[in-house]
Order: structure tokens, then C-alpha cells, then sequence
């Protein structure tokens, strides 16, 4: 549930997609592997089983569907991540009364009591990971296969760049360069996401 596949193009028009069209399959698709992977992790943070946290995740995009018909994109009045929060932590407390779920009514200040961090901090760092992991799957669409399995190998596996140039068949400098150009790529892309919902 980590790799999201598409992001949409605004968050706007895949608002109003699925307002007008609830049952719009491909908006859905791109709404949950924008949103589901993020809620899954912070469920799976706050001490939520495997099969707990996709519940959540079942449970939000089904209380998303039934309003986002009445919901009206503001930017003044707060992100829509904000909203897609709010939801997501009442089904986890709903959630948490319902099945005795280790849920702590304290986990909203800056850090938990055994050091895990707060869940202000948990959401940010969710939202930070979902924007870097849906830019890099962006990026890997604009730049060669070889290139981002170089990339793949060294910069996220840890792979020693003459290694990954001998099984490449690249030269040690293209494999910097190639992190140095992917990394560049990414860090525009999050940066374009920043402002978005």
C-alpha cells in the first residue's frame, strides 16, 4: 500500500470530478492512491492491525463518497488533507470504542507518551512521504529506465555507486549525476504539490 500510481492533475477538478460523478471510476482510483496509502500508515502508527488500518481506510473513503457531493473546495477554510485527517481520526476513535483498538485519547499533543511521535507530526510526515513517493513515480515517467533503476539502486538501496555503474554498464560519474538530476526532479515536483490540497 506504500506506492501511490497517479496523482491527479489539480486537486480542484478531481474534487469536482467526483463530486459530479460519485460513481467515476477512474477519479476514485486516482483519489485512493492519492489518499489511501497515507490514511493506511497513520492507522498502522497509532498501533492499528494490518487488516484494523484497512478497515479505516474502507471506512474513509466510503464517509468521503457520501459527502464530498455537499463539499465545497476552500482554500481559506483549510487544505482538504485536513479534512480527509478529520475523518480518518474519528473512524479510528469510532473504531477504537467499538473494538477496544489501542487508540490514546492524549495521541493529538506533540508527542506521545512512550517518545512515538504525536500525531500532528505522524500526519505530516505521511503527507511529506505520499508527495515524495508520488513525485518519484512522476519523474521515473521523464527520465530513462536505466536511469531511474540507478537511481533506484543507489540513492534508495544503498547500492555502492561503482557497483551500480559496473552492473549498468555506466561510468561512476553518470550515476551521480543521474541521483543528482532524479533528486533535483523530485524536490521541484513536492515543491509544486506544497501548494496543493
Amino acid at each position: 500500500m506504500l506506492q501511490p500510481t497517479r496523482f491527479p492533475d489539480t486537486r480542484p477538478s478531481l474534487l469536482a470530478t467526483l463530486g459530479d460523478d460519485p460513481g467515476g471510476q477512474s477519479a476514485w482510483r486516482d483519489f485512493f492512491a492519492r489518499y489511501g496509502p497515507a490514511i493506511y500508515r497513520v492507522a498502522r502508527l497509532r498501533g492499528l492491525s494490518d487488516q484494523d488500518a484497512d478497515d479505516i481506510v474502507q471506512q474513509v473513503m466510503v464517509a468521503i463518497s457520501s459527502h464530498i457531493g455537499d463539499f465545497q473546495y476552500d482554500r481559506d477554510r483549510g487544505r482538504f488533507r485536513h479534512w480527509v485527517r478529520t475523518i480518518t481520526e474519528n473512524k479510528i476513535k469510532q473504531g477504537g470504542r467499538r473494538k477496544e483498538l489501542p487508540y490514546s485519547e492524549g495521541a493529538d499533543v506533540e508527542i506521545c507518551a512512550d517518545d512515538r511521535p504525536g500525531i500532528e507530526d505522524a500526519w505530516k510526515q505521511e503527507w511529506q512521504l505520499q508527495d515524495i513517493l508520488w513525485s518519484l513515480d512522476q519523474v521515473a515517467d521523464d527520465i530513462s529506465p536505466r536511469r531511474m533503476q540507478a537511481f533506484r539502486m543507489y540513492a534508495l538501496e544503498g547500492v555502492p555507486a561503482n557497483e551500480v555503474a559496473r552492473q549498468l554498464g555506466m561510468t561512476v560519474g553518470h550515476v551521480y549525476v543521474t541521483r543528482h538530476l532524479v533528486l533535483n526532479m523530485v524536490r521541484k515536483k513536492v515543491k509544486e504539490l506544497d501548494g496543493e490540497g
